[in-house]
């Protein structure tokens, strides 16, 4: 439950956050909900244009939503893409971009918060924005990755980059998911101002994690992955590698899976040792996460889609860690999570694409006596620094306009 400072507080901008996704979507990203927590929801509205899940009990919410949703059979996702890319682009975006303005133009935010993700790059690259209005951008993924690039095509997929390119010169604040990421903007827009945000600690997870905190209390080797599976080739090596371990190891073994991806439905999902949990709120997540012994995080080890690897950064890394659960990393030499992993020594690490060596490695990994215990002093010491929510919030929120009299604080039932 959000609650604002009972103390006097400065005013707070009036925002319009634009998104694909509505505040209560399933698909809406943990980051953006961690980065807007205790920002007032009577000073926030939301514009988004996608169809999804709700939450139930949804940890954001906006005094108001405005939609205008791309026709669930428009979507392009695995059939027909060119053509129903073509209709979007050609169709739904030119009216997208007039829903906006008029959004624009009747609730009148002093501030617009954007993430440069999917068909809302190219209504916002298109609209006129008012005068006085700031804009502040956030570029989490470029849409030239392989899995935009098959969806978009590869035309499509360099003018949506373009827009990115544009609206990071245009805006009056930007923030980006990782140091590569702010690299490739300042390298390509000639801005240097950029923040970088991602998923991390609350002030209350560092002191649990402060506190000593004990092995899971039974024999289990409880392993966990949350959210999308992106590398999904990799990630069935590396799920063959250890089904051909599993009855060798010491322990009882069992993968977990958060976040509601049905993935109980896939071909390669075994119930003897597998299990997937439904919807946690954001805490009820970290909860459940103390549980296990190690957080998957599978990052395109062979380098197939280096754009994706370098530059997007996985949100599961904040989350795993922000329950004090070290990393099992499967990523290539020039990706993110390697450069994190081998900087920080959250957990461990492997570049391995073979049956043999993923085998190897995850055997000697799962061998390991108390990891968490292992990595704790790593992860305290990354948690003040590299992933201190608190603080990434609080330079992101003045960079808004916030003024430094406002706080905010939360607590949870």
């Amino acid at each position: 439950m959000l609650a604002l400072n009972s103390a006097a507080r400065p005013p707070v901008p009036k925002m319009l956050y634009v998104h694909d996704y509505r505040p209560d979507s399933l698909v809406t990203a943990d980051l953006v909900r961690q980065l807007l927590l205790g920002y007032p929801s009577s000073q926030l509205e939301w514009w988004s244009c996608r169809q999804t899940g709700l939450h139930a009990q949804p940890d954001l919410q906006a005094s108001r939503r405005h939609e205008l949703v791309i026709p669930p059979r428009w979507v392009p996702n695995h059939r027909l893409t060119g053509i129903k890319s073509l209709l979007v682009e050609n169709l739904w975006v030119p009216r997208a971009v007039s829903h906006l303005e008029r959004v624009l133009a009747e609730v009148k935010p002093e501030l617009v918060v954007a993430l440069l993700y999917g068909w809302s790059v190219p209504v916002l690259a298109r609209v006129r924005w008012p005068k006085g209005v700031r804009l502040h951008v956030s570029v989490w993924d470029f849409p030239d990755t392989n899995g935009s690039k098959k969806t978009l095509g590869e035309s499509r997929s360099r003018r949506f980059l373009a827009d990115v390119y544009q609206l990071v010169r245009r805006a009056d604040g930007f923030d980006a998911i990782s140091p590569g990421m702010l690299a490739e903007l300042q390298a390509k827009t000639g801005r240097t101002d950029g923040l970088i945000v991602h998923s991390g600690f609350e002030p209350h997870h560092l002191q649990a994690l402060a506190s000593a905190v004990d092995e899971p209390l039974d024999a289990t080797l409880r392993l966990a992955y949350v959210g999308t599976i992106i590398s999904e080739s990799a990630f069935l090596a590396m799920l063959a590698a250890l089904k051909g371990i599993r009855a060798a190891l010491p322990q009882k073994l069992v993968l977990e899976f958060f976040g509601g991806r049905n993935y109980r439905g896939r071909p390669w999902f075994e119930p003897e040792w597998m299990t997937e949990h439904g919807m946690f709120t954001d805490e009820g997540l970290v909860q459940a996460l103390r549980r296990c012994t190690w957080g998957i995080v599978v990052m395109d080890p062979e380098g197939t889609d280096l754009r994706y690897s370098r530059y997007s950064f996985p949100n599961k890394v904040g989350t795993y860690l922000s329950a004090g659960v070290p990393i099992l990393g499967f990523g290539h030499a020039q990706s993110s999570l390697a450069r994190m992993l081998q900087e920080f020594q959250l957990g461990r690490l492997t570049g391995a694409t073979r049956r043999g060596d993923l085998a190897k490695f995850l055997s000697e990994s799962l061998r390991q006596a108390a990891p968490r215990e292992a990595f704790r002093q790593n992860i305290k010491q990354c948690a003040r620094t590299e992933f201190n929510a608190a603080e990434m919030r609080l330079r992101l929120w003045r960079s808004w306009g916030v003024e430094p009299g406002f706080t905010a604080s939360f607590s949870r039932p």
